[in-house]
C-alpha cells in the first residue's frame, strides 16, 4: 500500500462517510458494550514506515480497524479496478482475504456473525446495527439461527452465498 498516515486514513474515513461509530473507534474513543475490543484503531499499520507499509500491496489503501485479538485489518480499497472494503492479516504481508471489493453492508456481515455467535441478544444486535447503518441484520439474525455451518466448508459456502443476497 502507498504509505499512509494516520491523519490521512481518518480523513479518508470522513470522506467515505462512514458511520460516527466506525470514527469514534479509529479515535480510540471507548464504545458502548465494549464495541472497542472488536473494533480497534489499526495501530499495526501506522506503526510502520513507508517500506512496512509497502509490504502491503500497492496502492491508495485505507486501514479503518482491526478485530480484538487478532491481527485482521479491515481496510478500503480506493484503486478503481479495486475499489471497496477487503480485510488482510499483518502477519501475511501481500495476502489478503477474498473476497475483495465488499460494499460497507458486505464487510459488516463478519463482524455481525461474530457478534451474534457471542449470543448478544437480537435487541442489542438491532441496536449497534443502527450505529453501524448495517441494513440487514435481521436477515443475518434468520440465517445464522437456520445456517448449518459446521464445518469450515459448510461456512464458507454459507458467508458466500449471503454476501452474495447483501446489495451494497
Amino acid at each position: 500500500m502507498d504509505f499512509i498516515t494516520r491523519d490521512q486514513a481518518r480523513q479518508d474515513i470522513v470522506a467515505l462517510g462512514l458511520p460516527q461509530i466506525v470514527l469514534d473507534a479509529f479515535d480510540e474513543k471507548p464504545l458502548p458494550y465494549n464495541l472497542d475490543i472488536q473494533f480497534r484503531h489499526p495501530y499495526q499499520v501506522f506503526s510502520m514506515g513507508p517500506e512496512g507499509q509497502q509490504r502491503y500491496g500497492a496502492g491508495w489503501v485505507t486501514p479503518i480497524w482491526t478485530g480484538g485479538g487478532d491481527y485482521t485489518i479491515v481496510a478500503y480499497n480506493h484503486a478503481p479496478a479495486r475499489r471497496g472494503f477487503f480485510r488482510f492479516d499483518i502477519e501475511f504481508p501481500g495476502e489478503e482475504e477474498e473476497p475483495v471489493g465488499l460494499t460497507w453492508q458486505q464487510v459488516l456481515v463478519k463482524e455481525f456473525t461474530f457478534l451474534w455467535e457471542l449470543e448478544w441478544t437480537d435487541e442489542r444486535l438491532r441496536e449497534v446495527a443502527g450505529w453501524f447503518d448495517f441494513k440487514h441484520i435481521d436477515l443475518l439474525i434468520a440465517e445464522l439461527s437456520q445456517a448449518k455451518r459446521d464445518t469450515f466448508e459448510n461456512d464458507t459456502v454459507w458467508y458466500r452465498s449471503f454476501l452474495e443476497a447483501v446489495p451494497g
